[in-house]
């Protein structure tokens, strides 16, 4: 059984060092579902200006539970205000809260 609290302060501890607030500089979440290997990824995305885009792994869930998933994220939002970016997700809506994501 995943323990959403637990995985989202996983998370959260990992952004802490990356997050270095600086003049012209963009902070997301991706949040990646991968199909093949059955697992939810997490990437830091770091964008300077006049810089690459840079994406940090931070965390994996080993599973396709969409309810597990909206569990972490309302738990990582209330640590963080960064955005979310979903990545290959589809048309499917969250099981508890029935909006689509995106």
């Amino acid at each position: 059984m995943i323990e959403a609290q637990q995985e989202a302060e996983l998370i959260y501890s990992r952004i802490v060092p990356l997050f270095t607030a600086q003049w012209h500089c963009q902070y997301r979440i991706d949040v990646v579902n991968d199909q093949y290997g059955q697992t939810f990824n997490f990437f830091m995305g770091i964008k300077r200006q006049n810089h690459r885009e840079r994406s940090i792994p931070l965390h994996t869930l080993r599973t396709t539970d969409l309810a597990v998933l909206e569990r972490v994220i309302v738990a990582l939002q209330q640590q963080t205000q960064l955005s979310l970016n979903f990545v290959d997700f589809g048309h499917v809506r969250w099981p508890v809260s029935q909006r689509w994501i995106h």
